[in-house]
């Protein structure tokens, strides 16, 4: 029989709002291992409270700009932070089965791949529904965190943008939301690169890595010569980083927008290179920056 789960609002957010910007931590129950066999284990989180409470500690300094030394201060605005709904969800005793595996154990690396249509239905049981949602793990063998963009309900409103001349939009609501799979013992910028991931859209701008050669996304594009202009954001001219932070593109197609401090790589970049060995110091590039807090400034006003 399970416990009684327990169910924390961490943060109120915005309590004038039937359904405020919410984000999710939750302490995974059960772990596919691997990803996509049909074969599932429990998760020894769930045995471990005070483990658990430490990485929703750390997930909330992380996305508010709380974590010493930190530069990245997006989310910690004074006009969004006090508006953005955080709980936390603690929930021991559940059978290891489909619906209770929020991430799933990479076959071939040791990436936690948060498993994205679950965690809708698992929050609903509970009367929650998440913008971005963390599934914290304690993985004896997987300890990288990774995340999947939120899938828009374009069928419905949001705030309208453009990008290069296309028009896109900042939609209120989701399909599914933003996942994410997180070890217990991830720390630095950890939580919050992940988020940059989980906030962006499927099909209304993706932020991707830019530690890797990508493909085409929000946040980066492909060619060579390596234009001076990376692009048009909402009527906004924004140049290319023709260096990356002096650590090079080397043989890579991709070339990303400008940093917001030149002096350090950008959050969704390698932020463990930061030249002085402090990755906190770490900041979005321009165009990462500015398409997130429209996003959640939409997300916050529907």
């Amino acid at each position: 029989m399970a416990a009684e789960p327990i169910i924390q609002v961490v943060r109120d957010g915005d309590a004038s709002k039937a359904s405020p910007f919410t984000i999710c931590i939750i302490a995974n129950p059960a772990l596919e291992a691997p990803w996509k066999s049909g074969q599932f284990i429990g998760d020894s989180i769930t045995d471990h409270r005070a483990e658990f409470d430490a990485s929703v500690r750390y997930v909330v300094q992380a996305l508010f700009g709380r974590l010493p030394n930190q530069a990245e201060q997006f989310l910690g605005d004074a006009t969004i932070a006090p508006r953005i709904r955080v709980v936390s969800v603690f929930a021991d005793g559940l059978d290891a089965e489909d619906a209770t595996a929020l991430v799933g154990q990479d076959a071939v690396s040791n990436l936690l791949v948060p498993r994205r249509t679950a965690f809708a239905p698992f929050l609903a049981r509970f009367g929650l529904a998440a913008d971005v949602a963390y599934a914290i793990s304690r993985s004896e063998t997987h300890t990288r965190a990774s995340a999947w963009f939120t899938s828009d309900d374009d069928g419905r409103a949001g705030v309208a943008f453009s990008l290069d001349g296309v028009a896109l939009s900042h939609r209120f609501w989701n399909l599914i939301p933003g996942t994410i799979a997180q070890h217990a013992t991830s720390r630095s910028l950890t939580a919050l690169h992940e988020f940059g991931h989980a906030l962006s859209s499927y099909s209304n701008g993706s932020v991707l890595d830019l530690y890797v050669d990508s493909p085409r996304g929000l946040n980066n594009k492909r060619g060579r010569p390596i234009p001076p202009g990376f692009a048009v954001y909402n009527g906004i001219a924004l140049a290319a980083d023709a260096t990356r932070d002096g650590l090079g593109y080397g043989s890579w197609q991709s070339y990303h927008c400008e940093l917001n401090d030149p002096e350090f790589p950008a959050v969704m970049d390698n932020y463990w290179l930061a030249h002085d060995h402090v990755p906190e110091h770490c900041q979005h590039d321009r165009i990462t920056r500015m398409f997130l807090l429209d996003r959640i400034r939409a997300k916050l006003g529907r």
